[in-house]
């Protein structure tokens, strides 16, 4: 027996449970991107500002630093396993695109979770009483570490290669409409580009266009599966 990837969704027997796993998986892909979205909004500072500008910032608003921390680890937890159902959906379609993809989407999540949140740190530093400046030199301290630079440049450019591969598998396998893929090819390229100026509704933006892209292939894996089917 094989499996081989299908264009036309199959029309087999569905067990029990699948259909409410398809489902989940399609509204943690979906609402993910949104509480990124809302999360970036929030943050008090400009995401392209020195240290002391960033630590200035959130010592004067940590009531809302903390939410947007909140909305950005709920925001992880959910997309991790939603992206894993994009990535199955779009290697039915085209192997080598889907699979690049989703991993390298998937990792570079994995990357940027492993590397301390500022936020966090200076809101923990800021309850007990630690000073802003040395708030500062922490932060700077921090961001000069190898083990923490890797993993953000890896991130950088996992996000974004991984969301244009995925992207073109789903456009080439017309899983998705051609619209509704590109805004996932350009989601992130232009998420990039918007955080390094600081440009916070741009960034936003990226997010929301990432939310339809992902939110169409979760309809889809909703509605059909992965597309694989099974041959004698």
């Amino acid at each position: 027996m094989t499996t081989t990837p299908s264009r036309t969704p199959a029309t087999d027997v569905t067990p029990a449970g699948t259909g409410t796993a398809r489902l989940l998986a399609a509204v943690a892909v979906t609402l993910a991107p949104v509480l990124f979205a809302v999360a970036n909004l929030l943050i008090p500072y400009d995401t392209n500002g020195s240290s002391k500008e960033i630590a200035r910032d959130i010592a004067a608003h940590q009531g809302v630093t903390e939410l947007a921390a909140w909305l950005w680890t709920v925001g992880t937890v959910l997309f991790l396993p939603g992206i894993v159902a994009v990535g199955l959906l779009a290697t039915a379609r085209s192997p080598r695109l889907g699979l690049w993809g989703a991993a390298l989407f998937g990792t570079g999540l994995v990357a940027i979770g492993t590397t301390p949140s500022l936020d966090t740190v200076a809101l923990g530093a800021y309850a007990k009483g630690v000073r802003q400046e040395d708030v500062v030199r922490m932060a700077d301290g921090v961001n000069g570490l190898p083990v923490v630079g890797g993993p953000i440049l890896y991130f950088v450019v996992a996000h974004v290669v991984g969301a244009i591969l995925l992207g073109v598998a789903l456009l080439r396998g017309r899983a998705i409409p051609a619209w509704a893929a590109w805004l996932l090819i350009l989601s992130m390229p232009i998420n990039a580009a918007a955080y390094l100026t600081g440009l916070a509704p741009l960034t936003a933006a990226s997010f929301l266009m990432l939310a339809i892209g992902c939110g169409y292939a979760g309809l889809t894996f909703t509605r059909h599966g992965t597309g694989w089917t099974r041959t004698a």
